[in-house]
């Protein structure tokens, strides 16, 4: 790469990064092009060039996030044999996309709040992935008497809102949560005790008691 190239790639970096501090600080709609080129040390006309107007920018922000969970998911399910293994993929990456991407919950939130106007087609495309993703997993257990019939649009939205609402509630937590639950989840990632613990209640309420699964040879709750 030479150093033209090189310096291109590090400003849209350095854009990209901005954005989603702006974004997740401000929502779409607070957020302005002359604020994010400012975070970003760079002139409006320079993240014109490089990146486009305010919408590509956000689109650009939550298709990286959402796309690359998305990949993730579909790659590591190629490694899991029963539709246990493969929710807890599932459960599993979307537990590392919040403590990568610190932003994503409150951007998701800010999303959310606004009914969803501004997000854009790619991101949208990106999530019915992976909702397609988990509705094939779901249905698989489904099929197989290991799950009982669920909504995958309504499990996704439990276990996204689970971790985004833990994410960033941490300065409610902190004056309301028992002593018990602040020693025990405090300054904990997503992908720490919290995730286990929501993982947990999730598959208590999806799994069939074992009295009512097909006997399987080698069959265990852990499959």
């Amino acid at each position: 790469m030479n150093k033209q190239a090189l310096h291109s790639s590090e400003t849209i970096q350095r854009i990209l990064t901005a954005a989603r501090d702006v974004f997740s600080a401000n929502g779409f709609s607070g957020s302005t092009v002359d604020g994010i080129a400012q975070a970003a040390g760079v002139n409006k006309a320079t993240l014109y060039y490089q990146i486009g107007d305010k919408e590509t920018l956000y689109a650009e922000v939550i298709r990286s996030i959402i796309e690359g969970v998305a990949d993730r998911i579909a790659m590591d399910l190629r490694q899991a044999e029963t539709p246990v293994d493969k929710l807890k993929v599932y459960f599993r990456n979307m537990a590392l996309a919040g403590d990568r991407n610190p932003w994503m919950p409150r951007i998701m939130l800010w999303e959310l709040a606004s009914g969803g106007g501004n997000m854009p087609e790619v991101a949208l495309q990106a999530f019915a992935r992976i909702l397609a993703l988990l509705s094939e997993i779901l249905g698989e257990g489904a099929r197989k008497g290991v799950f009982i019939r669920t909504s995958p649009v309504i499990f996704h939205l439990m276990v996204m809102g689970s971790f985004a609402l833990y994410k960033t509630s941490s300065p409610i937590r902190a004056r309301v949560a028992p002593p018990a639950e602040k020693t025990a989840l405090e300054g904990e990632k997503v992908s720490g005790k919290v995730a286990s613990e929501v993982e947990r209640i999730m598959f208590d309420g999806v799994m069939k008691p074992p009295s009512a699964r097909p006997a399987a040879k080698g069959f265990t709750d852990n499959q």
